[in-house]
């Protein structure tokens, strides 16, 4: 958390900016990962020190979600309605599911526009600016802001995540792998992670067996 702060600033920072060029949003994103399984290994390991409910666990029906107009401004995080995710959401499984099939698709898509661009629609001066000087990318800097601000609620309070993660781990063990999931920088960029993951897999072990 420390290097976060000392890399990126504070939430409210990052959300001031309102934008960032795409390579900081690609870098910020990848430590964000990083993070982001850290907690959820050590939330795994304070969930399994809670007792297994002694009533059969119940699971939410899913609700429709209703989309609200919410406005929320840089200088007050604590007003900002944020959620940090340990599993992921059955929509994002979708896309990750649709994006590994249609990658043959990019690559034609991407084929057909390098084609294009040599077919002589661009002009020379055009195709060598627009190679030399290529114009640069951006991406908002809102959802960062709003993981990173969720990350450091879980920090500040983990207790209450993990009551309510043990719960949902006795329910449905069978999404712990879902729960272990990390990038491969993670490795190199949180200390000692390969005994954190060590230690939250043993912890995992409780909810495996009832």
């Amino acid at each position: 958390m420390h290097i976060l702060h000392g890399l990126f600033g504070a939430p409210e920072q990052v959300a001031a900016k309102h934008t960032l060029r795409f390579e900081a949003h690609k870098l910020m994103a990848s430590w964000l990962r990083a993070g982001e399984a850290m907690m959820r290994r050590l939330l795994l390991i304070e969930a399994a020190a809670h007792a297994k409910p002694n009533t059969r666990p119940l699971l939410r029906p899913s609700r429709k979600r209703v989309r609200k107009l919410v406005c929320f401004t840089a200088e007050k995080p604590e007003e900002w309605r944020v959620s940090f995710r340990c599993f992921r959401a059955p929509m994002l499984r979708q896309a990750q599911h649709d994006a590994e099939g249609g990658a043959a698709g990019s690559v034609s898509v991407s084929l057909s526009l390098s084609k294009a661009k040599r077919s002589g629609r661009l002009s020379r001066e055009e195709r060598w600016c627009s190679d030399r000087w290529p114009k640069p990318r951006f991406r908002s800097a809102w959802p960062l802001a709003e993981r990173y601000e969720a990350l450091l609620r879980v920090f500040n309070n983990p207790d209450a995540y993990a009551r309510r993660l043990a719960r949902r781990l006795h329910a449905t063990p069978h999404r712990l792998r879902e729960l272990m999931r990390a990038p491969p920088e993670a490795e190199h960029r949180v200390d000692q992670f390969s005994e954190l993951t060590a230690a939250a897999t043993s912890s995992a072990a409780l909810f495996n067996s009832s």
